[in-house]
């Protein structure tokens, strides 16, 4: 099988992350001299990378938020001092793992 045909055959088993990715990891394989388990190691984590990318895109899609790119981690905790910043993450945090029950 080439490599025409290997990414044709991962994209019709849908892992399109790995097939995106093949033929850099091989020619990184190639030149720090790889071991087979690590070529395939570093291929499933690109393939996970790229579902979990893809997973929280789609969410932010469904959800619908005003502005999309607003996160966190650029939220402006001084125009309300009162406000606890690790309270905020722990209530997140909570919120997470109760819905992590609901739905295990």
């Amino acid at each position: 099988m080439n490599l025409i045909e290997l990414n044709r055959a991962l994209r019709l088993l849908r892992l399109g992350g790995i097939a995106a990715v093949l033929e850099m990891r091989l020619h990184q394989a190639q030149a720090e001299a790889m071991a087979p388990i690590d070529l395939i190691s570093c291929l499933v984590a690109d393939e996970l990378t790229r579902r979990g990318d893809r997973l929280l895109e789609r969410r932010r899609k469904q959800a619908r938020f005003r502005d999309p790119q607003k996160t966190l981690d650029n939220f402006d905790f001084t125009f309300n001092p009162k406000m606890n910043r690790s309270l905020v993450f722990v209530a997140i945090a909570l919120l997470s793992f109760n819905t992590m029950l609901l739905y295990a």
